[in-house]
């Protein structure tokens, strides 16, 4: 059986993480939804890698997954005080077998909750465009904060509360693209 690895990425990933994410995305940009990781370029998964948490599944020494923790304190306007997830993605060889949902339970349960202790995240999605996503969000227990129309779409800020006793709402804030 093959072990899965998590890890972050490094900048030695970046060719395969974008062959990745580009593979992944090739349905939302055929929607015509206009996020940064439907356009990725070798320079800026670079970036993301260097600059944010970018965490990756790897299996059989092949990166099958991945999804980036932006913190807060990177940019100057975060979308909220809470961590905040983006670009996620899975091979779509891998999609419907469960590695997305174990990447992203790992990055929400292990990474975010037990060892940073943050109280929450937070992701944007599309409403209108991409509806099935938002959908698989709320199923694992997300809740819609802010939603803004643009261009023919509904974009959705959603956040997740990891530690209750710890959680503020009035962190969540309203992104600074609204």
């Amino acid at each position: 059986m093959s072990e899965d690895i998590f890890r972050l990425a490094t900048v030695e990933d970046a060719p395969e993480l974008l062959n990745l994410v580009n593979s992944a995305f090739l349905p939302v940009r055929q929607m015509d939804i206009d996020w940064p990781s439907t356009r990725a370029d070798i320079q800026m998964v670079s970036e993301n890698i260097e600059n944010h948490s970018a965490i990756v599944l790897e299996r059989d020494g092949k990166l099958i997954s991945t999804i980036t923790i932006r913190f807060p304190w990177e940019s100057e306007k975060p979308p909220s005080k809470y961590p905040f997830v983006w670009w996620f993605a899975t091979l779509p060889d891998y999609k419907g077998q469960g590695a997305g949902s174990k990447l992203l339970t790992h990055v929400e349960e292990n990474l975010l909750r037990d060892m940073l202790k943050a109280p929450a995240l937070t992701l944007g999605t599309s409403a209108r465009k991409h509806p099935w996503l938002a959908d698989m969000y709320r199923r694992r227990g997300y809740e819609v904060y802010f939603e803004q129309e643009k261009d023919g779409d509904i974009g959705v800020m959603m956040h997740k509360v990891l530690i209750p006793e710890r959680f503020d709402p009035a962190l969540l804030g309203v992104p600074s693209w609204a």
